[in-house]
């Protein structure tokens, strides 16, 4: 069988002109893709039908005699191809397992796979829709089940921005591994660095470190090098957050070597805008600015809109520093229209709050209020307090160069007492630099 398999592996290979290493693409090694062709491994058959479609060949073209495909290796297969970066092909494969006969177990798993593949492929409203049907749907004795679907979910609301959401998912996912007594603890960092992140995002610095620490504790126990690497770098971000720039360096070092090690550049990428973001907090500018260029440059390398949008707002908020403001307002408007291709809304609200600033310092009082306006408004409608206490103080900042110390004064104590509730008459409170025109242009 091997022998038969590994042949016909290396036939349909090169009568599609792809290498080796191209075929086995986020599936199987180069080596191992060697082995199989030379009869000394054997596929197993979701990762042949994976293999198989790249080809463009049915699974049967592998075999003198083909065997049976049933429900459990259309599932295994579906989420190879999802972990592939293929989820469309993934959701083909799924409703072809969608016409077998399945058990409750398995139709939640078909639904939480659907979910995953959609929100790969950016249809995340369609994605929550199927995993709530699958979390509806999943029976109570599969604990491990269930919260893998809690998880995805969590992970899918965090990225819809929907924090509280996103925290009561995660949390509901750990308390269903909390019944599993074999659970998986690769799983379980996962579910712990997504909580961490969504407990930041809402402010609560003290809760996401100590998510963190139980993250990376089991991120070693599964020996997962990813998932240990990103838990250091959230790691970092939070001790920035609390002042503590020598530990996260420190985390930020290790999440690099990690991601280095590993081959994750995207993500090893982004951590050079972590860096930049300590070093500045730690007054190195050369430092910060070198770190964001690199991000930057090689961000635009790999399309990644996330990263392009952080080191460029980044990079703005160093140029108004230094009041270089048109520049400042060039980058700062680079960041935004990347955050918006990325729909990261959180970025955009950064990038709209450092043009806000430039725009104040050019004069442009009307139009730094309309962004700083629009920054705040999308932060309060996504709960981020941790970003609204910092626009907030930013806007401040602003209104008390103009003057307006009563309003300046009601903007910082929201920022400091994290509280919001009045964040809307503040607003629409006109100040002085609002009756009349701007200078300069747009």
């Amino acid at each position: 069988m091997n022998a038969s398999v590994g042949a016909r592996l290396r036939e349909a290979r090169l009568a599609s002109g792809l290498t080796q290493e191209e075929l086995g693409r986020g599936v199987a090694t180069k080596g191992f893709i060697s082995l199989i062709e030379r009869g000394r491994a054997t596929p197993s058959l979701p990762k042949l039908r994976v293999l198989a479609d790249r080809l463009g060949r049915p699974i049967s073209f592998f075999f003198v005699e083909a065997p049976d495909q049933d429900l459990s290796y259309l599932l295994k297969a579906a989420e190879l191809a999802i972990r592939a970066s293929e989820p469309q092909r993934s959701l083909t494969l799924l409703d072809e397992a969608a016409g077998f006969p399945c058990t409750a177990n398995e139709r939640a798993e078909l639904q939480r796979l659907r979910g995953m593949a959609l929100s790969e492929l950016g249809h995340r409203a369609e994605a929550l829709t199927s995993l709530q049907e699958a979390s509806a749907g999943a029976p109570t004795d599969d604990a491990e089940l269930s919260a893998r679907i809690y998880a995805e979910l969590g992970y899918v609301l965090g990225l819809e921005e929907q924090f509280n959401a996103a925290a009561e998912a995660n949390l509901r996912s750990l308390a269903w591994l909390d019944k599993e007594t074999a659970a998986s603890p690769d799983l379980r960092a996962w579910v712990l660095t997504n909580l961490a992140g969504n407990c930041y995002s809402l402010g609560q610095n003290i809760q996401a470190a100590a998510h963190l620490e139980r993250a990376l504790d089991a991120a070693t126990d599964s020996e997962s090098l990813l998932r240990m690497a990103k838990a250091h770098m959230a790691m970092g971000i939070t001790a920035r957050a609390s002042g503590d720039l020598q530990a996260a360096l420190q985390h930020c070092d290790r999440a690099l070597e990690l991601h280095r090690r590993i081959g994750e550049e995207r993500v090893a990428n982004q951590i050079f805008n972590n860096l930049g973001d300590v070093y500045f907090a730690a007054g190195r500018l050369a430092e910060a600015r070198a770190a964001q260029e690199r991000c930057l440059q090689r961000a635009v390398e790999l399309n990644d809109q996330v990263a392009v949008a952080a080191a460029a707002g980044e990079l703005a908020r160093y140029a108004a520093g230094e009041k270089s403001y048109n520049d400042a307002v060039r980058l700062a408007q680079r960041g935004l229209a990347a955050a918006i291709t990325a729909g990261h809304h959180l970025r955009q609200a950064l990038c709209l709050a450092i043009e806000g600033t430039a725009r104040e310092g050019l004069g442009q009082h009307g139009q730094a209020d309309r962004r700083f306006r629009q920054a705040l408004r999308l932060l309060k409608e996504r709960g981020a307090a941790a970003k609204l206490a910092e626009v907030c103080a930013m806007y401040s900042k602003v209104l008390s160069g103009r003057g307006e110390h009563r309003r300046a004064l009601a903007f910082m104590q929201m920022a400091f007492q994290r509280n919001f509730d009045q964040l809307e008459r503040h607003l629409l409170t006109h100040g002085r630099s609002e009756s009349g025109g701007d200078a300069g242009g747009t």
